[in-house]
C-alpha cells in the first residue's frame, strides 16, 4: 500500500459559497411574481379610465348593456384585489406560474367581454383592447403565449362579428377581421420573439455570472493556496537560517582555525573544536535525515516494516534518547502495561515518541509524563508536559511541516519544525493516526493511537514488509 500525499484542507470563504437551491428557487419566484405585481398597478390604473368610458360614451347603451359594461369595469376591480391578496401568500414557482395563467384569464375576460358589450356600435373602436393581450402573454409565458392568447382571442373577435351581424345587422367582413386579427398575430409575434429572446439572453448572463463566480472562486483557492505555499516556503527559509546555515558557520569556521593554525592550538582547544564539528555536523546528519523522511513519506516511498513491537521497550529507548542530553533528575517519568504490544515499525516508533519528548522538553516543562493505555483494541500513547502549551491559534498548523510558533526569519525557537509533521506521517503510515489537546491539569498532551498487537508469552513477533 501507498502512502499519498496529503492534501491540506481549505476553506472556502463566505463570500465564495454558492447559493443554495432554497435561494436559487426564492430568486425565481420574485422574478415570476414581478410581472403580476406590475400589472396590478396597471390594473388599478385602468379601473377608473375603464369607467370613464363607460360613463361617457358617445351613444346610448341598448338595454342591459351598460350594466354589463361596469360589470366588466368591477370584475376587473374585484379580480385585482383577489390576486393582489394571492401574490403576497405565494410561496412556490407552481402557484406563480397558476396566479399567472388565473391572471391571463382575468383580463381576456374583461377585455373580449368590453369588445363583444360594445358590438352594438359597428364603428367602436373598443376592437383595439385585444392587442393588449398577446402584450401579457408575451410577459408571462413569451413566444407561446403571445401567439396562444392571441389565437384565443382572434376566435371570440370572429365569434363576436358573427354575433353582431346574426344581432345587429351589422356587416360581416372578412377583410376587416383578417386585417384586424392579422395585426394582433404580429404584435403577439414581435412581442413573443423579443421577451423570449430576453429570457435567453438573462439566462445566459446568469451562466456567465454563475461561471465567473464560479473561476473567481477557484482563482482564490488558488490564490490562497499559493500564499500557503509562499508561506512554508518563508518558513523553510526561516529554518534553513538557523538549522543549516548555523552548523555550517560554526564546522567551516572551526575547520578553518584548525588548517590555518594547527601548531600554534593547545590540544585541548583541538579537541574542544572537533568536538564542536562533529555536534554541528550530526545536527546537518540529523536534518537531512528529517528531510528525507518526510519527502519518502510524502512521495509514498516509505518502507516500514509492521510487527507486534513492545511499546515499553520503545518508550524506554526513547526516554534513553533524549535523555542523553544531561537532563536533570525525574524531567521524565512513563508508565506502561507489561506485555503490551503495537502494530508498528518500532524504529519509526521510537522515532514518534522520541520527537515527541523532544518537544515536550524543548517547549514544555518538567516533569514530562508518557503513559499507554488500551481502549477498544487500541493503543493509546500520551506524551504530557507541564509548560504553557500550544497558542490557540497555532494548534490547527501543529502538524503542518516547517511549522513554529515563532515563525520568520527573526524566529527564536530552535529546531527545523519538522518533527511532529513527520509524526504524523510515520502514525499514519503505520495505520494509526495521532493528535493534539491541552491537558485537564495543564500543559500540553500529544497522543498517538495504534493497533494492539496480541502477542502470547513466548511466541515469536513475525512481521511483514510494507511500502507506504
Amino acid at each position: 500500500m501507498r502512502l499519498r500525499p496529503r492534501d491540506d484542507p481549505v476553506e472556502a470563504p463566505p463570500a465564495e459559497r454558492r447559493p443554495t437551491p432554497r435561494g436559487a428557487s426564492a430568486t425565481l419566484l420574485t422574478r415570476a411574481l414581478r410581472p403580476e405585481r406590475t400589472l396590478v398597478r396597471i390594473r388599478w390604473a385602468a379601473v377608473p379610465f375603464g369607467l370613464l368610458q363607460v360613463l361617457t360614451y358617445y351613444q346610448p347603451y341598448p338595454p342591459g348593456l351598460f350594466q354589463a359594461a361596469l360589470g366588466l369595469v368591477g370584475l376587473m376591480a374585484v379580480g385585482n384585489v383577489v390576486l393582489w391578496a394571492l401574490i403576497r401568500r405565494t410561496a412556490t414557482l407552481a402557484s406563480a406560474r397558476r396566479l399567472s395563467l388565473g391572471s391571463l384569464v382575468l383580463d381576456l375576460v374583461v377585455v373580449m367581454g368590453l369588445v363583444f358589450v360594445y358590438t352594438f356600435d359597428a364603428d367602436t373602436a373598443m376592437w383595439a383592447l385585444v392587442y393588449v393581450l398577446p402584450l401579457e402573454g408575451a410577459t408571462r409565458f413569451q413566444l407561446r403565449g403571445a401567439l396562444g392568447v392571441m389565437a384565443v382571442a382572434t376566435g371570440l373577435y370572429v365569434l363576436r362579428e358573427l354575433f353582431g351581424m346574426l344581432q345587429y345587422g351589422n356587416n360581416f367582413l372578412a377583410t376587416s377581421i383578417s386585417f384586424r386579427m392579422g395585426i394582433g398575430v404580429i404584435i403577439a409575434w414581435v412581442a413573443g420573439a423579443m421577451a423570449s429572446s430576453l429570457v435567453r439572453d438573462r439566462e445566459e448572463l446568469e451562466r456567465a455570472t454563475a461561471s465567473t463566480e464560479r473561476y473567481a472562486a477557484e482563482l482564490a483557492a488558488t490564490n490562497r493556496r499559493l500564499a500557503a505555499a509562499n508561506e512554508v516556503k518563508d518558513d523553510f527559509l526561516a529554518m534553513t537560517n538557523h538549522e543549516l546555515r548555523t552548523p555550517l558557520t560554526t564546522i567551516v569556521g572551526y575547520a578553518t582555525m584548525l588548517s590555518e593554525r594547527w601548531d600554534a592550538v593547545p590540544d585541548g582547544r583541538k579537541l574542544e573544536s572537533v568536538q564542536w564539528i562533529s555536534r554541528h555536523g550530526k545536527r546537518l546528519q540529523a536534518l537531512v535525515e528529517d528531510l528525507l523522511t518526510l519527502s519518502s513519506a510524502q512521495a509514498g516511498a516509505l518502507d516500514l516494516e509492521l510487527r507486534p513491537v513492545r511499546v515499553c521497550a520503545a518508550i524506554e529507548e526513547a526516554v534513553g534518547v533524549v535523555s542523553g542530553t544531561a537532563l536533570p533528575a525525574g524531567s521524565i517519568e512513563w508508565s506502561c502495561p507489561s506485555g503490551l504490544h503495537v502494530w508498528a515499525d518500532d524504529d519509526r516508533l521510537v522515532q514518534v515518541l522520541t520527537n515527541y519528548l523532544s518537544n515536550a522538553l524543548k517547549y514544555g516543562a518538567p516533569p514530562v509524563r508518557v503513559d499507554a493505555t488500551v481502549a477498544d483494541g487500541w493503543v493509546e500513547i500520551r506524551v504530557r508536559d507541564r509548560g504553557p502549551g500550544v497558542p490557540d491559534d497555532f494548534v490547527p498548523r501543529l502538524f503542518e511541516k516547517f511549522s513554529q510558533a515563532s515563525k520568520g526569519m527573526s524566529r527564536t525557537a530552535q529546531g527545523t519544525g519538522l518533527g511532529l509533521a513527520i509524526a504524523r506521517q510515520l502514525v499514519e503510515a503505520q495505520g494509526g493516526h495521532l493528535w493534539y489537546e491541552r491537558d485537564e491539569a495543564g500543559g500540553a498532551s500529544f497522543g498517538a493511537k495504534l493497533r494492539r498487537a496480541e502477542v502470547r508469552d513466548g511466541s515469536p513477533a513475525s512481521g511483514h514488509q510494507v511500502a507506504r
